[in-house]
């Protein structure tokens, strides 16, 4: 009695995985014009702060 438990299979349910409306969602975020905003405040933006910093310190006055 038993085993008649164990060996019962159970149905499986079948969902289909729809991976195209996540990768809609994704292509549509990422356009050029935020990909320019986000190179130029991570690249360029340190850049310029970091030299206006040492100009506001006299890094680059001569000493004579």
């Amino acid at each position: 009695m038993l085993n008649s438990i164990f060996v019962m299979t159970r149905k499986k349910s079948k969902k289909k995985v729809r991976y195209s409306s996540l990768e809609t969602k994704e292509d549509k975020s990422t356009t050029p014009r935020t990909a320019k905003i986000v190179l130029f405040v991570f690249g360029v933006g340190p850049l310029l702060l970091m030299c206006l910093f040492l100009f506001s310190k006299g890094f680059f006055n001569s000493p004579l």
